[in-house]
């Protein structure tokens, strides 16, 4: 498989507000899911999340992120590790388990800017 774009991700001080704004400009509606401060974006069904709105977190230190944190979905998460580090980039976070999800790796390509890749595995523990 090729890496896809599976998830994009809001990072926010304000998860509320910014829910209200996306509501107001593209018609989003959203759910709880997870921790606190991180809810769901739902495509136009109502049933499948497309997306995220979370509190701002920091992937690349003291430098809070900032936009859209993008995931892309892979087959085989260790190798796109050893990729990353063998063009040159950097291992932000490495490879963790989100329980009935998959596999997720954080890094930092040449130009600073951080990226996601995410092994989707159900059976996740």
């Amino acid at each position: 498989m090729s890496p896809k774009l599976t998830h994009f991700a809001i990072n926010t001080d304000d998860v509320e507000a910014t829910q209200a704004f996306y509501a107001s400009v593209f018609g989003w509606s959203f759910r709880s899911y997870g921790p606190a401060g991180f809810v769901q974006v739902l495509d136009e069904t109502g049933e499948r999340a497309m997306g995220a709105i979370q509190d701002r977190r920091q992937l690349i230190e003291n430098q809070p992120t900032v936009g859209f944190e993008c995931t892309f979905g892979v087959d085989d998460i260790d190798a796109v590790r050893e990729r990353v580090v063998g063009a040159g980039g950097t291992i932000l976070m490495d490879r963790s388990a989100i329980p009935g999800v998959g596999y997720l790796l954080a890094f930092q390509d040449p130009g600073g800017n951080p990226v996601l890749a995410m092994q989707y595995d159900t059976a996740t523990e």
